[in-house]
C-alpha cells in the first residue's frame, strides 16, 4: 500500500512540475512581441499588460489595485483549464492566490468598465477575439504583493505565458508608444486585408 501513495504523490508532484515548467517565461519586448500575444486589435492584452504594470504595481511588485475587490473587473482565478491546471497550483493556505483580469464584459464584471479606454476600445461583445486576452496574478494577500504576473489567450496552456521580472522592468521604465504601435497593427492588419 506504500507503494501506491509513493506513487500517487510521485505523479502529483511531477504533473505540478510539468504544468510549472511547460510555461515559457517571456523577459524582453522581443519576445512578447514574437509570442503574437494581444495583438492585433481586436485583441487587447498587450496594452492591457503595458497599463497594469505602469499603473497597478510599484516597483517593489506592491498591488496598487487591489484585486481582492474586484477593481478593474479583477476575478478569483480557480486555475482551471482544458487538461488540468493552467498554472502551478497553489496552497491557498500559504496566503497565495491567482486572480484574472481582462474579461471586458461588463455585465460580468462591472469594474471592468474602469479600465482605460485604450484597453476596451475594440471590444465588441459579438467578437470573441476582442475579449480572449487575460492577465493572471499571483497575489500574495498577506503583503499585497504580486508575486508572478502571467498572460493568456482565453486560459489556452499553448498561449500562456509567465512574464519575467525583466520584462515588467523594461515595460515599466519605458513610456510606451502603446496607440502607435496599435495603428501601426491596424494600418498593416488593413493592408494585407486588402
Amino acid at each position: 500500500m506504500a507503494v501506491n501513495r509513493e506513487g500517487l504523490f510521485i505523479c502529483v508532484l511531477l504533473s505540478i512540475t510539468a504544468a510549472a515548467s511547460s510555461l515559457k517565461t517571456l523577459d524582453t519586448r522581443k519576445q512578447l512581441n514574437d509570442t503574437g500575444f494581444g495583438r492585433p486589435p481586436p485583441r487587447h492584452g498587450y496594452v492591457l499588460l503595458v497599463w497594469y504594470v505602469q499603473n497597478c504595481v510599484d516597483n517593489n511588485m506592491v498591488a496598487l489595485c487591489d484585486p481582492t475587490t474586484g477593481a478593474y473587473g479583477f476575478h478569483y482565478f480557480g486555475n482551471k483549464a482544458k487538461g488540468g491546471s493552467l498554472l502551478p497550483e497553489l496552497d491557498e493556505h500559504d496566503g497565495y492566490t491567482y486572480y484574472s483580469l481582462g474579461n471586458l464584459n461588463t455585465h460580468r464584471y462591472k469594474q471592468a468598465q474602469d479600465l482605460p479606454y485604450e484597453v476596451r476600445r475594440y471590444y465588441d461583445k459579438h467578437d470573441q477575439v476582442s475579449n480572449m486576452d487575460r492577465l493572471l496574478v499571483k497575489y500574495f494577500v498577506n503583503k499585497k504583493r504580486i508575486e508572478e504576473i502571467y498572460v493568456s489567450a482565453h486560459y489556452e496552456s499553448s498561449k500562456t505565458y509567465l512574464i519575467g521580472s525583466s520584462l515588467v522592468s523594461e515595460l515599466r521604465s519605458k513610456p510606451l508608444d502603446i496607440i502607435p504601435i496599435y495603428h501601426k497593427t491596424i494600418v498593416h492588419s488593413k493592408n494585407h486585408n486588402n
